[in-house]
């Protein structure tokens, strides 16, 4: 038996979708891959590049450049990147109105030729944009969204530092927005499988969840103020949720889903971190404190807010 061909879709080829296209190319369960990019020459020019870096290498990954993302047809996971990118000064929010209508034409014009596929949203305000789209698809694909992640992984990184420790010793996760109602879930911190309390009691160690918390929600600015935009942290964090996907790993990770809230009219996309798989396991709601679960419906009103802008300026009805 051939091996099964996985078809990836990158629709937006600037930092983030280019360095995503990127990884994809060594991922090696991927055998096509199609970029598109509004710009002229954009996409093509980014296929060139990515062939030039696997020539090295000894492998082959068909790489296809539209465009347009009705030419994709057939993919298996299509990664929605393209839209507006904020400056150090906005807040994610902010791009809602100006993003809605790319994810309107992007999912519009790839769901009939992509009866299989996935969508996984990237474009910010990510959760509010993901709702967008799930919406738009009728409910008739799986959409998923990054979610907190990003969050997450910069979560890990400064508790590393903080408690001076190696990463791969730390376990932690972040639910709610990707943004500014973010909630660091600091229940699901371990040391090395010991709970944090524990662990604090242990070895006599202390930490400032203020100045993690802070790191987590405000490293993105400086990064953007110095370096005009992230990219390889969302690259990497990205391609664990796609591996999710594909590889059907049951890992658990933070991104966004579909969920229901009583004081809420419709479903939005908020995230509990959750197993990542084909047929979506259950979330880690029950195991949340009670004030994370009230924090985290809190950030699903705000994306709430901000995914009515999106749907009004997309010219969506309800």
């Amino acid at each position: 038996m051939g091996e099964r061909v996985v078809h990836v879709a990158v629709v937006g080829t600037g930092r983030v979708g280019g360095a995503v296209a990127f990884n994809l190319i060594f991922e090696r369960y991927v055998t096509e891959l199609s970029l598109v990019d509004v710009a002229p020459e954009v996409a093509a020019m980014t296929r060139e590049e990515l062939y030039h870096a696997m020539a090295s290498h000894g492998f082959d990954v068909e790489i296809n450049a539209y465009d347009h993302s009705k030419h994709v047809r057939d993919a298996d996971l299509i990664v929605v990147a393209a839209g507006f990118p904020r400056t150090h000064t906005m807040s994610r929010r902010d791009l809602a109105a100006k993003n809605a209508q790319t994810i309107r034409e992007i999912v519009e014009s790839t769901v009939d030729n992509n009866p299989k596929a996935w969508f996984f949203v990237i474009t910010n305000p990510v959760d509010a944009m993901t709702t967008l789209a799930d919406k738009v698809a009728k409910g008739e694909r799986k959409v998923i969204g990054t979610g907190t992640n990003l969050e997450t992984s910069r979560f890990r990184t400064i508790l590393s530092r903080e408690l001076n420790v190696p990463i791969r010793m730390v376990e932690a996760y972040v639910g709610g927005e990707h943004g500014e109602a973010a909630v660091p879930l600091w229940s699901t911190v371990k040391i090395d499988g010991v709970p944090l309390e524990e662990y604090l009691a242990e070895t006599g160690k202390t930490v400032d969840k203020v100045k993690c918390e802070n790191y987590v929600k405000g490293v993105s600015r400086h990064i953007i103020k110095v370096l005009g935009g992230t990219r390889y942290g969302p690259a990497g964090s990205f391609i664990e949720i796609i591996r999710g996907i594909i590889l059907n790993t049951g890992r658990v990770l933070s991104y966004s889903r579909l969920r229901s809230f009583e004081m809420i009219p419709e479903p939005v996309y908020v995230t509990i971190p959750a197993s990542i798989s084909k047929s979506l396991e259950p979330d880690l709601w029950d195991m949340l404190t009670e004030e994370e679960r009230e924090a985290i419906e809190d950030a699903a009103s705000a994306i709430y807010k901000t995914y009515c802008e999106a749907k009004q300026a997309a010219g969506l009805k309800d």
